[in-house]
């Protein structure tokens, strides 16, 4: 068990690492026609939306559509506390 909870709060760094980078790749898949971008970033979607979906879903009433989603930044930071709680359990 002393094993896990270190792999466990690494692979949420890492984890965290491909949501943000989900994040700056939507803004810039638009904007690129390479298509090596925009298998990287249905890729990260792949990994990040099952996560997302939950939140989004919870958040959208809220928002009323305001065009900007701020999803992503709560999983950030729901992530980081989780990391927070097992590295002071550790």
């Amino acid at each position: 068990m002393e094993v896990l909870i270190p792999l466990f709060i690494e692979l949420l760094g890492i984890y965290s690492i491909i949501v943000f980078a989900n994040v700056i790749l939507s803004w810039v898949v638009n904007l690129s026609g390479n298509t090596t971008v925009r298998q990287i970033y249905w890729l990260t979607n792949r990994f990040v939306d099952p996560a997302l979906d939950p939140i989004r879903r919870v958040l959208r009433p809220m928002t009323g559509g305001l065009g900007i989603d701020i999803s992503p930044l709560i999983l950030l930071i729901f992530l980081r506390i989780l990391q927070s709680m097992l590295g002071q359990t550790f």
